[in-house]
């Protein structure tokens, strides 16, 4: 027991001492200080202020649903399981355990029966109160408000009715340290209330504060979880959210719909298992925040879904995912004002194709004309859509225009436009031109170098005024818009040949790249042809390349770049009988390198000698002899009509 400042240190002569006090208080309802702990003091002046009056009869109880409120059951059924390890300690020495919620409920009362049924005659039960205003000072009402563990014996209690009562009690606090409550030990014996006791109580209450916070963070995280939902399902736009392991962590009830699916079939799943060219979380939040066509595996096969990606990231600017908003408007859009395209889309493995790319992006983050040269076939294209997406142009249109492809006597009304009545047939109101549609957006000029000189002239002066006028108008239009032209030819040479103008290239080659051809990057073959072998067929993971292929696909120059790499791919996969890729399966168009002709001509070679004698062998039976060889009769019968000596074989 703590004491008071030149008290005995015997609690005997304590207690007499106290009893003393408590004499003078009912007499003439004098608090004597100097003879009680300060504590103790200061909730007998408490319950004398509030009129308690120490002959105060039994408690009151309220009614049961009290309890049963939300607040106080949940501290009941986190603390229940504590208090009866807590009781274990003490049982068969005459204890109870008292539960008291914040504003001094009683909401659990148990232990020994010779005690509970002396807390039971004074009330001391479930829904009574133990606030001191009610029972006076005992150990659960000073926690209640000064909010620090004590005990409290026999005559220390305020009310006489509680003498001979021994109580430990401790307050209980939740995560923001407000009070929730207390948990006491009484009995009548002080001798089994040590300071350690205390200590135990107080162990107690820590592991009580700790599951119901822990419970409290989990209702909050479910609660907060029911609200976004709410929130998310409530808006008009159709998301996905993507965690930092590339899964489908959310998805809201118009994606749902948009998809034609259940949230059950995508929750979980790697994003990538939905969404065929979804890149990863790290190369997607490389573009930043951008439109993309997302690749959705559905039941009738790829559909492309235009998606706005945006990264999620925390309070230091760490992305941890991504949100996605599908575009609900299924209608087709023009193709010219759409870039599809990003730099993802630019698959490679070569340090300098990534070199490359990292220049571009650099390039794209300013707001300069570019001059985009490069064979046929290497993407340039592509990377005018990259640029543009990866610009601060990203949300303006997109509008793309093939230069050779327009008749000379054309191309001024369909980049520049035309008024109303400018030529019989011309539509009414006019016709907004390809610059006047791609404003504040970006316009690609491929083919550039095919372009008139007297256009040149005309594209030279839009570029230097930044402004249009119509065909057979008078107003100015003015332009903000970036302009990327592309060729495939040897502009210097053209010049020089007089067939391009040396200011407009200036204007144009404000920034210039050049594509490397794929002859220049063979390290990225191998991921191109995987890339377009999942493009063409999804749903097929088992197609592998003879080594004969391989070494074919490696030594040869590729002339037409990516796109013929594309066209040999998709013919393959037409052709091919077997998942391993042969010689047999190239188009006939496809050209192979003269240097390995002496190779390929000694193994079809030895595979005739093969062929010829499980001929032999099975008297000319074409069926026996395929499965001899292990081959199917339709390959069997297409190499023998290869074979010109053989082709009358049946």
């Amino acid at each position: 027991m703590r004491e008071a400042d030149g008290q005995s240190h015997d609690p005997r002569q304590q207690l007499v001492v106290v009893e003393q006090a408590w004499d003078k208080l009912v007499a003439v309802q004098c608090i004597d200080k100097s003879l009680l702990r300060q504590e103790i003091a200061l909730s007998w002046q408490r319950c004398l202020s509030s009129n308690v009056s120490p002959h105060a009869s039994k408690n009151k109880v309220v009614e049961k649903d009290y309890i049963n409120r939300e607040n106080k059951r949940y501290l009941l059924e986190v603390a229940l399981p504590h208090m009866q390890q807590l009781y274990e300690f003490v049982k068969g020495k005459d204890f109870i355990v008292m539960l008291a919620a914040a504003d001094g409920t009683l909401l659990s009362v148990f232990g020994d029966k010779k005690m509970y049924s002396t807390g039971e005659s004074l009330n001391v039960v479930a829904g009574a109160s133990c606030l001191e205003t009610v029972l006076g000072t005992t150990s659960p009402g000073i926690c209640l408000v000064q909010k620090v563990p004590l005990q409290v014996f026999k005559q220390e209690h305020y009310c006489q009715l509680y003498h001979t009562w021994c109580c430990s009690a401790t307050p209980l606090f939740d995560s923001q340290g407000e009070l929730i409550g207390t948990l006491d030990l009484s009995n009548r014996d002080q001798s089994l209330h040590p300071a350690s006791l205390l200590d135990l109580v107080k162990m107690t209450a820590r592991s009580i504060q700790a599951e119901y916070n822990y419970r409290v963070l989990q209702d909050d995280f479910k609660k907060s979880h029911y609200y976004f939902n709410m929130m998310v399902n409530s808006l008009p736009d159709a998301l996905i959210f993507f965690d930092r392991d590339d899964k489908i962590s959310h998805i809201n009830g118009n994606a749902v719909k948009l998809l034609g699916t259940s949230s059950m079939q995508l929750v979980g799943k790697q994003a990538k298992a939905i969404f065929s060219n979804y890149s990863g979380i790290t190369r997607e939040l490389n573009t930043g925040q951008h439109w993309k066509e997302l690749q959705y595996k559905s039941k009738s096969g790829l559909v492309g879904i235009e998606a706005y990606l945006k990264p999620l990231t925390n309070e230091y600017m760490e992305p941890f995912g991504i949100v996605c908003t599908l575009k609900k408007d299924k209608r087709p859009k023009p193709v010219h004002n759409i870039a599809k395209f990003t730099f993802n889309d630019f698959v490679h493995a070569s340090q300098g194709m990534a070199g490359f790319i990292r220049n571009a992006q650099r390039v794209a983050a300013t707001d300069l004309n570019v001059l985009i040269q490069g064979e046929s076939g290497t993407g340039k294209e592509i990377l005018a859509q990259a640029i543009h997406n990866n610009s601060t142009r990203r949300n303006a249109p997109f509008v793309a225009v093939n230069c050779a492809a327009l008749p000379a006597e054309l191309i001024q009304s369909e980049l520049f436009g035309y008024d109303e009545g400018t030529f019989t047939g011309a539509k009414r109101g006019g016709k907004a031109g390809k610059f006047e549609i791609g404003n504040e957006g970006t316009i690609f000029l491929d083919e550039i170098g095919d372009m008139a000189l007297d256009a040149q002239a005309n594209l030279l002066r839009v570029l230097q005024e930044k402004s249009i006028v119509r065909v057979g108008g008078v107003h100015s239009i003015p332009l903000d818009i970036r302009v990327i032209a592309a060729t495939n030819k040897a502009l210097p040479k053209e010049i020089e040949a007089g067939h391009f103008r040396l200011d407009l290239f200036y204007r144009l080659a404000v920034m210039n790249i050049f594509i490397p051809p794929l002859r220049e990057r063979k390290e990225d073959l191998w991921p191109l042809v995987e890339h377009l072998v999942r493009k063409h067929q999804p749903m097929r993971e088992d197609i592998a390349f003879s080594s004969q292929v391989k070494s074919i696909f490696e030594t040869y120059d590729w002339p037409g770049n990516v796109r013929e790499l594309e066209n040999v791919i998709v013919n393959v996969l037409t052709r091919m009988t077997r998942h391993i890729v042969t010689i047999d399966d190239l188009p006939e168009y496809f050209e192979v390198p003269q240097s390995k002709a002496a190779g390929i001509d000694l193994l079809r070679d030895t595979e005739l000698k093969i062929i010829s004698s499980a001929l032999d062998k099975c008297d000319n039976n074409v069926s026996k002899a395929a499965k001899v060889l292990g081959i199917s009769r339709a390959t069997l019968y297409r190499k023998l009509k290869k074979t010109p000596n053989m082709q009358t074989i049946s």
